[in-house]
């Protein structure tokens, strides 16, 4: 019984263990086919993409290409600030190196300006030392060293007169002073010297004095006043004197007597004879005179310019053909026709002279006279 019931109890739990072997094969093959499927799905889930992962991983990809592009533009942003700024500094270095630049011409100049204000007031130390030796030297001199220093002015001052102004008279007179400036030095060793200004003034007195500007200026008076000058016309209505007729006789006997009287009469009213002061010469319109007088003009400017020149053989034609047409086409009994030929009759006398010395015998002899103190005979005068 005992062991029956330890069959039974054995038995039970068998039955029990197949009980819950069924449940569990049950179970399991319940389960097999999830377990089947569940081992299926990620072997889809595997094979098959979601649209969630690929939107996910385009917007990682914007993403990072974005941050690459933004980081880009800051990486260039970054590197043009640099250029900027090293440009900046680049003109603000040239900026300040131009100033310095000035500053330092302006420093090299203010050398060079205060050496030469160095230089030229030794320059001017050393002419002020030497002038006041010179003085010193002048007036341990001889007191008459003035004086021939005035003489030789003179003597310039004459040469420029004669060569330059064409004045002879004014020159001599200069000459003359200079050899009183010598003459009151009282040195007769100076004697040659006063030998070559007698010469030198015997050679200016010599030169006839031409007043070439008072010439000139009675030459423009002639042509200002050539349009007043009258012309040589004939007045044909004031020029025959007509003779009364005579008187007629009543009585027929008379009849030889007035017809003689009246064939008189006819011919003095048909034949008129009149007379000229001037030489056989065509009359002038009046439209003509102008051209007339513009000849003279010519005529007595190129006289001027012939005296100006010291040309005697011009200045003579031009006179000479212009009284010629003022004598021919001008009214003679005119007072002022016959002043104006009497002018250039005294016009064209005069004698255009040029000075025939070209240098003074005393320039040489004074030139040694204010460098040595005395003349020196035996040596030649040189120009």
């Amino acid at each position: 019984m005992d062991n029956k019931k330890l069959d039974e109890n054995v038995i039970e739990p068998k039955t029990e263990v197949s009980s819950e072997t069924d449940t569990h094969d049950t179970t399991q093959a319940v389960s097999e086919p999830q377990e089947e499927s569940a081992n299926i799905q990620p072997e889809t889930e595997k094979n098959s993409v979601s649209p969630g992962f690929i939107f996910n991983l385009f917007f990682i990809l914007v993403v990072a290409f974005g941050a690459l592009g933004g980081g880009y533009y800051l990486y260039q942003e970054l590197v043009l600030q640099q250029q900027k700024s090293q440009a900046l500094a680049t003109e603000l270095k040239q900026a300040l190196s131009e100033p310095a630049r000035q500053i330092s011409s302006l420093q090299r100049e203010q050398q060079e300006f205060s050496g030469s204000i160095t230089r030229d007031m030794k320059g001017l130390t050393d002419s002020q030392t030497q002038l006041n030796e010179r003085v010193a030297k002048l007036a341990q001199r001889n007191p008459n060293h003035w004086m021939a220093e005035e003489a030789k002015y003179l003597v310039r001052m004459a040469g420029s007169k004669l060569w330059l102004e064409k004045d002879p008279s004014t020159a001599a007179s200069l000459l003359k002073s200079a050899d009183d400036r010598i003459e009151s030095m009282k040195d007769p060793s100076l004697t040659p010297l006063r030998k070559a200004l007698a010469q030198d003034i015997a050679s200016v007195s010599a030169i006839k004095s031409t007043d070439i500007a008072g010439t000139v200026l009675s030459l423009d008076s002639i042509i200002e006043n050539l349009h007043q000058l009258p012309l040589n016309r004939a007045d044909v209505a004031n020029a025959a004197k007509r003779i009364e007729s005579p008187e007629m006789s009543e009585s027929l006997d008379d009849w030889r007597s007035n017809l003689a009287k009246s064939w008189q009469a006819l011919m003095d009213d048909f034949v008129v004879v009149r007379k000229r002061t001037t030489d056989s010469a065509p009359l002038l319109k009046p439209d003509q005179q102008w051209y007339l007088v513009e000849n003279i003009r010519n005529k007595l400017l190129q006289s001027q310019l012939a005296l100006y020149r010291k040309d005697q053989v011009n200045y003579r034609q031009s006179l000479t053909l212009a009284r010629k047409w003022i004598y021919q086409y001008f009214d003679l009994n005119s007072p002022r026709t016959e002043e104006t030929l009497a002018t250039l009759d005294a016009l064209s006398t005069l004698e255009i002279q040029t000075a025939s010395i070209n240098h003074f015998k005393s320039t040489a002899l004074l030139q040694q006279l204010v460098l040595h103190g005395n003349v020196m005979v035996n040596e030649e005068p040189s120009l």
